[in-house]
């Protein structure tokens, strides 16, 4: 038997969609119209990881926080922001790298600069490399330049959300990841208020093509570094350069005389390269009897934190 359909139940039907649709259509423009703000409150939330979200909860809680590049790849950092944050007052930015296949967070364990300064004055980033690897170096996995152009929009990004000092902008790092501080005053002498580099592993790429510009710079190192030589010499297949050859190439670029002043610190534990005459900073310490190590006699944390914190683009010619 063939069903029959009701011709009035199926327009009936049709009238009240019909109807209903008009409605919503027409209360959507009357809600428009009378609350512009309701559009924006209405737009979907950003990422729940991305500084956006974040921001807000950051101060005193560090965080791994997303970052959206332009190629569409997400890198990430761990930020670390000072409960003392004012928004009235400039703060300073560390950013702080650690060695080849070293997580964010295992250097930000053994940096300890939690224990220093910048935990109280600064916004601390320790960055994520990809696969753990910084620029510069053989085993990385970013072209020059990825790694600077991550840092600077690092830094944009944090612009947004806090009153950042463009003034001091800095950067340590540890073996693979000193050697990235290095290229960061090489390659972006403009962002750069400071770098240091312990037990730095100073691919020549790290110093090649450089930007001009003074960056001041402090360098540590083992004189009995096993890993990568004093000296210089070869890892990897590629080479690296003498730590004396790069201090002098930083000595020149920030316009000090072309040779250093030789101290002993520290009962001899330390030997110091100071050059006179800079428009910036150029120092380098000799840790005599030591390895590869982010030094905790002397404390290198502090010793960072200290050198850093007296830089600033602002001010005219070293700091005392």
């Amino acid at each position: 038997m063939t069903p029959v359909t009701d011709v009035r139940a199926v327009t009936r039907a049709h009238a009240v969609r019909f109807r209903y649709v008009l409605g919503l259509l027409l209360a959507l423009l009357f809600g428009l119209a009378a609350s512009p703000a309701a559009s924006a409150q209405d737009a979907p939330p950003p990422p729940p990881r991305s500084l956006a979200a974040l921001a807000p909860g950051l101060p005193g809680n560090p965080t791994n926080v997303e970052f959206f590049r332009p190629n569409q790849e997400i890198r990430s950092a761990i930020i670390s922001v000072t409960s003392n944050y004012d928004p009235n007052h400039p703060i300073p930015v560390l950013f702080g790298f650690g060695g080849w296949h070293d997580s964010p967070e295992n250097y930000r364990n053994y940096s300890r600069f939690a224990n220093t300064g910048a935990a109280q004055e600064a916004i601390v980033v320790y960055p994520r490399g990809r696969e753990n690897a910084w620029e510069g170096a053989p085993y990385a996995r970013t072209l020059r330049g990825g790694d600077v152009a991550f840092v600077r929009q690092i830094v944009a990004e944090l612009q947004h959300h806090f009153n950042v000092d463009m003034n001091r902008i800095y950067a340590a790092g540890m073996s693979n990841g000193g050697g990235f501080a290095a290229n960061l005053a090489c390659q972006a002498p403009d962002l750069m208020a400071g770098v240091v580099g312990v037990s730095g592993a100073y691919y020549n790429p790290v110093n090649e093509g450089c930007a001009p510009g003074s960056v001041p710079t402090f360098l540590v190192h083992g004189a009995d570094d096993k890993l990568t030589h004093y000296n210089g010499g070869a890892l990897h297949e590629a080479p690296y350069l003498p730590v004396m050859d790069l201090i002098h190439n930083r000595a020149q670029a920030n316009g000090c005389a072309p040779q250093p002043v030789v101290q002993n610190l520290r009962g001899g534990v330390v030997t110091q390269f100071g050059f006179p005459g800079c428009q910036d900073e150029a120092v380098h310490w000799r840790i005599n009897g030591q390895d590869h190590n982010w030094f905790f006699s002397p404390d290198i944390a502090n010793e960072t934190w200290n050198f850093l914190a007296r830089q600033n683009k602002a001010l005219q010619g070293p700091a005392e």
